[in-house]
């Protein structure tokens, strides 16, 4: 199989506010549910926080510089929300848009494409006062918040992301309480999913009406799903409800307008009359993020028949504990292409934790997530030999940072952060996806 990727294909890079900016006290930043969230004890592993992180805020131009270096065209990072209106709606925090403005000029002084999203997990502490995510309202307020973003930043943002895993606000911070703002209501979680994809519609239209010619897509984490190889006969008819709740509920209402059959009725008593047919969005492209199958097993005493069970014994794991399957991510690409009519795909989200160890020399040799990068990108090959629609591919992440409920324990990035001294140091897998980037091909 060639080893080559199509003459074009886009390579960037990956981040999120919230898990490098810090600044969290500076220039009139409002809380966000992740504040409130990390200041809860038990939430977050070792009470971390991201009011420091990364200290993106004041680092970011040796952090553009960084992915200048790797040679990444396309850069998808995200907007703190707070950081531009405090109270969520209302008054404007002028620092804040200086410094995405700022952000934004960098990128493009040093050739690279800003790639916004506009909702990387960091919902204003205010309006999750007000009921966030399951207040209908917050469709007004999310218009408001594009709005001021597409008519103050809009002229150089290149490609626009409405949300980053609307599933896992819905599913994890929602059902599950593992993420804030750490609710457990399954009723609220649906009415949440219902919000989010109303959201998103709101939003494209929104910046297609500033911008009719700029790509608007949104990025989800598909996962597909696998029985365990012992219970396949009793847990088969599993896989398609999992994949109903954990794709279908995002991906069908803005396709073909409706959800899956399998959720419908969950879901059925939170849409009012020309909801479906508000979010029936065409998109410019999906963003994918994966990482690992998803093996379920029956369960009797949760909110749906099934759980997550322990993937078989015979996956390398990553430090996530998470099963290391390209085999998976060329099948994810492939639902793409043959249930929902084969759209442009940009990988947004892929990559591994792993242990980075310095040497006595100070360099990080991460053999492990070279590996990784390797098997994956090899199955995306594999996946646009068949036709898959994929055009471009954004490693996670550039730095290592803030990895949520796992505070600093795990590292995902190209480069090393020592969170002490805010050094940066490019590891191994940096070197090894710039000559990937550079020869626009696998060694």
């Amino acid at each position: 199989m060639t080893k080559s990727f199509p003459d074009g294909f886009r390579w960037g890079v990956s981040t999120s506010s919230y898990q490098i900016e810090g600044g969290a006290k500076n220039d009139g930043r409002g809380a966000t549910i992740w504040d409130t969230y990390c200041a809860t004890p038990g939430r977050v592993a070792n009470g971390d926080n991201g009011s420091i992180a990364c200290d993106h805020y004041h680092r970011w131009a040796e952090d553009l510089d960084l992915i200048k270096d790797l040679g990444a065209k396309h850069y998808r990072f995200s907007v703190m929300w707070p950081r531009v209106l405090p109270e969520g709606t209302g008054r404007v925090n002028e620092a804040g848009i200086d410094f995405y403005s700022r952000l934004i000029d960098g990128m493009l002084e040093r050739g690279i494409e800003p790639w916004l999203c506009l909702y990387h997990w960091d919902l204003p502490q205010a309006l999750q006062d007000r009921g966030g995510w399951t207040n209908r309202d917050i469709v007004d307020w999310f218009g408001d918040y594009t709005e001021l973003l597409a008519s103050r930043l809009g002229d150089r943002v290149k490609s626009w992301v409405t949300f980053n895993e609307p599933n896992v606000v819905a599913w994890v911070g929602h059902e599950e309480g593992r993420h804030a703002p750490g609710i457990v209501d399954p009723r609220a979680a649906m009415r949440t999913a219902h919000h989010l994809n109303l959201c998103h519609a709101r939003a494209t239209k929104i910046i297609k009406g500033h911008f009719p010619e700029a790509p608007v897509g949104f990025v989800l984490p598909m996962h597909k799903g696998y029985t365990l190889p012992e219970r396949r006969e009793q847990d088969a008819h599993l896989v398609d409800l999992f994949e109903a709740k954990w794709n279908g509920a995002f991906l069908d209402p803005v396709y073909y307008g409706r959800y899956p059959e399998l959720i419908l009725d969950r879901m059925e008593p939170h849409i009012r009359d020309g909801d479906l047919e508000a979010i029936k969005t065409e998109i410019d492209f999906q963003g994918v993020n994966q990482y690992f199958p998803s093996y379920i097993e029956a369960a009797s005493d949760k909110a749906w028949p099934f759980k997550h069970a322990e993937p078989p014994k015979y996956f390398r794991r990553t430090e996530m504990g998470w099963a290391i399957d390209g085999d998976c991510f060329y099948r994810t690409l492939k639902i793409l292409q043959n249930d929902y009519g084969n759209p442009p795909v940009f990988v947004t989200e892929n990559g591994g934790a792993f242990i980075d160890l310095p040497d006595a020399n100070g360099k990080i040799d991460d053999q492990d997530r070279i590996a990784y990068h390797n098997e994956y990108l090899s199955a995306a090959l594999r996946a646009m030999k068949e036709g898959a629609n994929l055009q471009g591919y954004m490693p996670w992440s550039l730095l290592d940072n803030f990895e949520w409920a796992y505070g600093y324990q795990k590292r995902f990035g190209l480069v090393h952060v020592d969170y002490t001294t805010q050094k940066r140091t490019p590891k191994a897998s940096f070197e090894f996806m710039r000559n990937v980037i550079k020869s626009n091909a696998l060694p």
